[in-house]
C-alpha cells in the first residue's frame, strides 16, 4: 500500500479519486457535505473546496471530477444537468447546463457523468440517461454532438469518454448489453 484515505466521517461514498502529476491525489467525496479535496501520500490536505450540487442524494451529486491547467476543477453535477468550473476557494466561474432544449431538455435526462476540458477550451460531455456526447463552446454552446441516431444505438448509458490526438471520441456505454454492439466504441467528427 503506498496511499490511503479514509472517506470523512461526515459523508457517504467518494465520487472521485485521480492522482496528479505532482503526486498528490484529488479525491471527491459525497453525501452531506460534499467537497472536492487534494491528499499528499502522508494524509495531509493542502485543497478542501466545498462543492455546490443541486441534490442531497449522495450518490447523485457529483462524477468523474477532474483538474484543469489553470488549478481551477471541472466538477459532473448529474442531477443538476450542469458542469460547474470550482477555482480552489469554491466559487463557481462557470456552468455548462446539459439540459437545453436542443438536446431534449430535462426529460431527456442528460446527465453529465464525464466531462473533459480539450486543448481548444471547448468542453467534452457525456451524458448518461441522454445516451449522447457532446462538445460544449466556452459559452456553453453545443459545439458537436453525437448520439443514438449517429451510430445505430450504441449508446446505453455513456459514462466514459476520451477525445483522442487524431480529433476521433472513445466512448464507454457503460450498460450496454446487446451481444452486437460494443460496449467501447470510437467515433469520428
Amino acid at each position: 500500500v503506498v496511499f490511503r484515505y479514509r472517506l470523512s466521517k461526515e459523508n457517504k461514498e467518494i465520487g472521485t479519486a485521480v492522482r496528479l502529476d505532482d503526486g498528490f491525489t484529488m479525491i471527491v467525496e459525497r453525501g452531506p457535505k460534499p467537497r472536492l479535496i487534494e491528499v499528499s501520500r502522508k494524509g495531509a490536505i493542502r485543497v478542501d473546496v466545498p462543492l455546490k450540487p443541486d441534490t442531497d442524494n449522495g450518490h447523485m451529486q457529483t462524477r468523474m471530477a477532474r483538474k484543469l491547467p489553470s488549478g481551477n476543477y471541472l466538477v459532473p453535477h448529474l442531477l443538476g444537468f450542469a458542469v460547474k468550473e470550482y477555482r480552489p476557494d469554491g466559487t463557481v466561474v462557470r456552468t455548462i447546463k446539459t439540459d437545453l432544449a436542443e438536446l431534449g431538455g430535462r426529460k431527456a435526462e442528460n446527465w453529465p457523468f464525464t466531462a473533459i476540458r480539450l486543448a481548444n477550451g471547448n468542453t467534452l460531455v457525456n451524458l448518461t440517461h441522454g445516451n449522447k456526447t457532446v462538445e460544449f463552446d466556452p459559452d456553453g454552446k453545443v459545439a458537436w454532438r453525437v448520439d443514438n441516431s449517429h451510430v445505430n444505438g450504441r449508446f446505453d448509458d455513456p459514462c466514459g469518454g476520451q477525445r483522442l490526438q487524431n480529433g476521433n471520441t472513445v466512448i464507454c456505454a457503460y450498460h450496454q448489453q446487446h451481444p452486437d454492439k460494443a460496449k467501447l466504441f470510437e467515433v469520428n467528427r
